[in-house]
């Protein structure tokens, strides 16, 4: 069962005494370098998301395991991965791991290693069909594998009457165990974000047909 929280209102702890809770955060990166709007609304996203999870906690119980989407190490050397692919969000995690929180391994490093292999194998762009469809294979078998082992590990860690919370994804297919209870972490500033990185894509697209477009005679 999935509840999203689009607001910051406090769920009613009645009928989720004892059960398995994961609040599910949508994980968006930006790349080195964006313009400071984007910084801007990055970090106020990742602040909303902070007082989110508060309000979660206080009325279900204080996050007692952390998953992150790529993370397949544990401790402090999970906590180095996440530094390099999530900058703006290992700050949050860091706090929480201060607290009572253990930062799990969450998936199988030769399944995400093969996976990260075949989205570079497409990002080159491949002139072969049958080598692109190889890859794109490729690159959606290990992706399916990475959202069943996600399943796997969570219903394997996270115990009855915990609370944890899991980035990833706002596109994932994880099917996760059917007595865990998810919460859908959605503050305000998710939505400007992603109308941000829509438009920034929108642009980055016009540059390049625009690139290719033969000069006037």
């Amino acid at each position: 069962m999935s509840q999203p929280l689009s607001q910051f209102e406090k769920p009613s702890a009645e009928g989720y005494e004892g059960s398995r809770k994961l609040f599910l955060v949508p994980n968006y990166v930006l790349p080195p370098g964006v313009p400071e709007e984007g910084e801007a609304l990055m970090e106020r996203y990742w602040s909303e998301v902070r007082d989110a999870v508060a309000n979660l906690e206080r009325s279900l119980g204080k996050v007692s395991r952390i998953y992150h989407e790529m993370v397949y190490v544990e401790g402090d050397e999970a906590l180095e991965m996440l530094e390099s692919f999530n900058p703006q969000g290992s700050v949050f995690i860091q706090a929480m791991r201060s607290g009572s929180a253990t930062l799990e391994a969450l998936e199988d490093r030769e399944t995400v290693e093969e996976h990260v292999d075949w989205q570079r194998v497409l990002s080159i762009g491949l002139v072969s069909h049958n080598a692109t469809t190889t890859a794109i294979e490729g690159f959606n078998n290990t992706l399916q594998q990475r959202f069943e082992k996600i399943a796997e590990r969570v219903d394997q860690t996270l115990q009855d009457g915990e609370s944890a919370v899991l980035f990833i994804r706002e596109d994932h297919r994880v099917q996760f165990a059917s007595d865990i209870q998810v919460f859908y972490v959605a503050p305000p500033a998710l939505e400007s974000l992603k109308q941000w990185m829509d438009y920034q894509i929108q642009e980055q697209n016009a540059a390049m047909q625009a690139q290719q477009q033969p000069p006037e005679m």
